[in-house]
């Protein structure tokens, strides 16, 4: 072992943190558009292209069986790779929650209805999501939503790919993505904190944009967008990852030097590339 690798391996590695990523789509001509935010500069992974979504709060993991309705999380404990259902519950909600902080889609029923942009609109929304996306606060919504009778709609979500940072970085996030078709009724808006703004794009638009630099894409995001693709239509993804069609294999990355331009490798693919 070389003296850098010993280095290397002596160095702290900054835990992995859960994390809920969200793919929403829906159908286009042709094929699929999905929802992409470009994050504040500030923010992690400053101006690139990303989908909503964000960390597991404790408060997640802890949320009311009568503010969700859905698949028990108990059954998607092997299939996200969770030690428990309650991890598996903190995953769901908070993709839900980041959806809805960071894109305003909320996918939930309201007093027995499905939430609309009306809902959406009304103050009460406005400011929960405002708080939710604070920097100055940590907001627990479990008590607003039982006031608005609101129930989470976990059933709406499904699991599309796994992906952890590389051990070289100083903040690491194990992610888990999913797939949720854009609720009828409901829009989209950014929520002017963590992102600056939002796009609806094809793959393939999103994917030369990065290409010929006009947008900065990240890798995940780019194989995610590929697969996307290959689906070519929003009920072809949905079915793909409802049924259990797609890749969950755990992605760690990991950084290595070539010619002395630091690339990521994908544990599955041959050839080094550019994050």
């Amino acid at each position: 072992m070389s003296t850098d690798e010993r280095d290397a391996a002596s160095r702290d590695v900054a835990p992995a943190v859960d994390a809920a990523t969200v793919m929403l789509v829906r159908p286009s001509r042709p094929g699929v558009e999905t929802l992409l935010l470009e994050r504040h500069v500030r923010s992690e992974f400053g101006g690139a292209l990303v989908f909503p979504g964000g960390v597991v709060d404790e408060q997640d993991r802890g949320l009311s069986t009568e503010r969700w309705y859905g698949r028990d999380p108990a059954t998607w404990r092997e299939l996200l790779g969770v030690p428990d259902a309650a991890h598996a519950l903190g995953l769901l909600v908070a993709a839900v929650r980041e959806t809805f902080e960071e894109a305003g889609v909320l996918l939930a029923t309201r007093r027995g209805r499905p939430v609309t942009d009306t809902d959406l609109a009304e103050s009460g929304f406005v400011e929960v999501r405002r708080r939710l996306a604070s920097r100055d606060e940590h907001f627990d919504w479990r008590d607003w939503l039982a006031d608005e009778d609101l129930v989470l709609d976990l059933g709406a979500l499904a699991p599309w790919s796994w992906w952890v940072t590389p051990k070289d970085a100083p903040k690491r996030f194990d992610t888990r993505f999913f797939v949720a078709r854009l609720p009828e009724g409901q829009s989209a808006a950014h929520d002017a904190v963590e992102t600056t703004s939002l796009r609806w794009s094809t793959p393939q638009a999103a994917l030369r944009a990065h290409e010929h630099g006009e947008a900065t894409v990240v890798y995940p995001t780019r194989k995610n967008l590929e697969v996307l693709d290959v689906h070519g239509s929003v009920e072809a993804a949905w079915r793909a990852a409802d049924e259990g069609r797609v890749d969950l294999r755990r992605i760690e990355l990991s950084m290595v030097n070539v010619d002395g331009e630091m690339l990521v490798q994908h544990p599955y693919e041959p050839d080094p590339v550019r994050f």
